[in-house]
C-alpha cells in the first residue's frame, strides 16, 4: 500500500526522506497514508527526528512514542531432554 499512498500523496515521500535525513533508521507509511512512522535508535534520537520534522514543514503533527522494551533479540530454541 505504501507505493500507492506515495503516488497519491507526493508529500509523503518528502516526509519519509526528511525523517531519514534527520537521523531515523527507517520510515514507513502507515496504511494508505497520510501517517508516517519512523524507527529511531533511541528515545533521544526520536525527539531529535521529531524536532527536525516539525521544523521542516513536512508534517502537521509529530508524536514521539517509546516503550519499556529492549528490542528484538534471538531466543535460543529449547533443548530436548
Amino acid at each position: 500500500m505504501q507505493a500507492a499512498a506515495l503516488s497519491l500523496h507526493p508529500g509523503l515521500r518528502r516526509a519519509l526522506r526528511a525523517g531519514v535525513e534527520a537521523g531515523a533508521l527507517a520510515g514507513i507509511v502507515s496504511g494508505s497514508g497520510p501517517t508516517c512512522a519512523f524507527l529511531c535508535a533511541s528515545a533521544a534520537s526520536a525527539v531529535d527526528v521529531g524536532t527536525e520534522l516539525s521544523g521542516a514543514g513536512v508534517c502537521r503533527t509529530v508524536r514521539v512514542a517509546t516503550g519499556p522494551v529492549a528490542g528484538a533479540r534471538v531466543v535460543p530454541a529449547p533443548t530436548e531432554v
